[in-house]
């Protein structure tokens, strides 16, 4: 049985019950020709004022990512975003010329199904309106515990209009592209129908879910655009360490450590820090600091398996004579020491392990494909180009200053995602 909760532009306080895909697939494809017609500056313009309506609402911003989301939907984020992805918006609506009588168009690929992994409650909506404005319609599986989270944000959607070049545009007409879903995850039948309607495919989730509905059958002509599990850890350079911004420095790694309770894949789960003239006890104390003013503002509750997994991570540590220990009474923060050059298996709930090494360039043999994103505080820049030129040639997709490695950007996991939700269309003369 497939709940559905959004569908041809209606938010049901209800959900709607479907056997089988047939009717969703109809609606769909049938919104799929108004949603081509609309200009793409339309859609920046509904979306700018969405999220000034988001930024306005009080309870909604209390919700860790909604914040953030206000800001990523204003204008001036999303022509960036489109820039970086297509070079020129207007390949999204009409041919371009590209000379010798050549013209070329970013057409929509058709409808778009997305499994969504249920780790952060916002994700939902960066995978949808960045496929929106490739102009695809889109079939979104929502984990059941964050569908109420994904409407509610939707919500504010409703009734926008704007004029752009003497038209009206109506947000309606965006919502009717969006469809939520829900449905048992061990449902093979309903898996691989929704497989079968893609156009793209768009997967976010750990190894087990990403393997399972990659090898769903699909259409020879559908784009595969896989968001896996992923592995991110930050390095303190030395210098760094050493100035006057060091305090700074840790708040805003405290901050990568708290938000979304490492459970991330751009969390941090390991710092490594670079020997000098700052003792490691002073290093320790500078973080716990930084935990401790966090802490008064991010106080959310913590699962019991994580609370067993800190539990008995702190019991190891307190007994091992060849590790440390700093951590609170409470589960608010803790800090694992030891000198192992390795990656640790992550435990989440604002549990980080601290690492001190002879140079930045020693986790060099740590880095694989499944790395994500690297935190740095690393202030020479020369330093910084060699260290990244490194690490990517290596296979890490990001590195960011410590304090924004929770932030979407783009590219993510090495894919501008607008890009590859188009088809790119020629036309000769």
């Amino acid at each position: 049985m497939i709940n559905c909760y959004l569908l041809d532009g209606f938010l049901y306080e209800k959900e709607r019950s479907f056997n089988d895909f047939s009717h969703i697939n109809q609606v769909l494809k049938s919104n799929l020709k108004l949603l081509g017609s609309i200009p793409v500056q339309a859609i920046v313009l509904i979306l700018d004022e969405y999220s000034k309506r988001l930024s306005m609402d009080r309870k909604l911003l209390g919700i860790q990512g909604v914040s953030y989301l206000s800001f990523y939907f204003r204008r001036s984020n999303l022509e960036k975003l489109i820039s970086m992805n297509l070079k020129d918006e207007k390949y999204l609506d009409e041919f371009v010329a590209i000379g010798n009588d050549k013209f070329i168009k970013a057409q929509a690929r058709g409808i778009s199904c997305h499994w969504i992994a249920g780790n952060i409650g916002t994700l939902a909506l960066y995978s949808i309106f960045q496929s929106l404005m490739a102009k695809n319609s889109n079939l979104v599986k929502v984990p059941k515990k964050n569908m109420t989270v994904v409407l509610n944000i939707l919500e504010h959607l409703n009734d926008i209009q704007v004029v752009y070049e003497e038209k009206t545009y109506y947000s309606r007409d965006l919502i009717k592209n969006i469809c939520l879903v829900y449905f048992d995850r061990e449902n093979e039948f309903l898996n691989k129908s929704m497989s079968l309607m893609a156009d793209a495919r768009i997967v976010w989730g750990g190894e087990d879910a990403v393997n399972y509905i990659t090898l769903l059958p699909k259409k020879t002509t559908c784009k595969d655009v896989v968001f896996g599990p992923k592995y991110s850890f930050a390095v303190f350079d030395r210098k760094a360490l050493e100035s006057d911004e060091c305090f700074s420095y840790m708040d805003k790694l405290a901050m990568d450590i708290v938000l979304f309770q490492q459970k991330a894949c751009s969390s941090p789960q390991v710092v490594f820090v670079e020997k000098g003239s700052i003792p490691l006890r002073d290093i320790v104390c500078m973080l716990e600091k930084s935990f401790k003013k966090i802490g008064k503002r991010y106080n959310d509750p913590l699962d019991e398996n994580t609370c067993a997994k800190i539990i008995n991570e702190r019991g190891v540590y307190s007994l091992d004579p060849n590790k440390n220990i700093c951590c609170s009474r409470g589960l608010g923060y803790t800090i694992l020491i030891n000198d192992e050059i390795s990656l640790e298996e992550p435990i989440g709930g604002r549990c980080i392990f601290l690492k001190e090494i002879d140079s930045i360039f020693d986790i060099e043999n740590l880095i694989t494909r499944r790395i994500q994103t690297i935190g740095h505080a690393i202030s020479d820049k020369g330093k910084l180009f060699k260290f990244a030129d490194r690490v990517t040639s290596l296979g890490v997709n990001r590195v960011v200053s410590v304090g924004t490695m929770n932030i979407y950007d783009c590219p993510w996991d090495g894919n501008f995602m607008i890009n590859e939700l188009v088809m790119w269309c020629s036309l000769n003369i």
